[in-house]
């Protein structure tokens, strides 16, 4: 829904979402915090003119995804078998420079977004923490504040830190 949690002008935790407006509005004062929110949602499905209308496609955009459920990936290795012999060399041609293109950014977030699922899986959270989690993380590395420090370490940081914005108990436990 929204990244913000509390009125910039009273303070008040109580926002409220409009759907219709996309805007996030106070309850207490009235203000409207945040405006112009693109609606994800799924479309309206129904006839008009005869003509079925079509919903969007694909899966919803997610944080947990590295590229946010957008990346065209040429394949498994496990089609190479079924290839002939000149399609399997442009296969591995195409998956070379596929991961030639990637960045180190989405190489570690790649690396990353695996680590989060499964840290959060064996915590049980739900996803919308997943998905804070992930934005956290996200935005600490753009800001370059990953580098010297193990990713392991930073992802527990960000799911904790997601936690409390959530307020479910966890603790830090560390292994000795």
């Amino acid at each position: 829904m929204s990244l913000t949690k509390k009125c910039p002008d009273c303070g008040s935790n109580s926002l409220y979402y409009d759907d219709q407006k996309g805007e996030v509005i106070c309850n207490d004062c009235g203000l409207v915090v945040e405006e112009k929110i693109v609606d994800t949602s799924q479309e309206m499905q129904g006839s008009f003119d005869g003509e079925e209308k079509k919903g969007r496609g694909g899966a919803p955009l997610s944080d947990q995804k590295f590229d946010k459920g957008l990346t065209t990936n040429v394949g498994e290795i496990s089609d190479i078998y079924k290839l002939k012999t000149d399609e399997t060399r442009k296969f591995l041609r195409l998956k070379k420079w596929q991961e030639r293109v990637s960045t180190s950014i989405e190489r570690n977030l790649r690396l990353a977004m695996s680590e989060l699922r499964r840290v959060a899986s064996f915590l049980n959270l739900p996803p919308v923490v997943r998905d804070e989690a992930s934005r956290i993380y996200n935005y600490v590395l753009q800001r370059g504040l990953v580098r010297g420090r193990s990713m392991e370490s930073v992802i527990a940081a960000c799911i904790y830190s997601a936690c409390r914005s959530y307020n479910i108990p966890r603790t830090l436990l560390l292994k000795c």
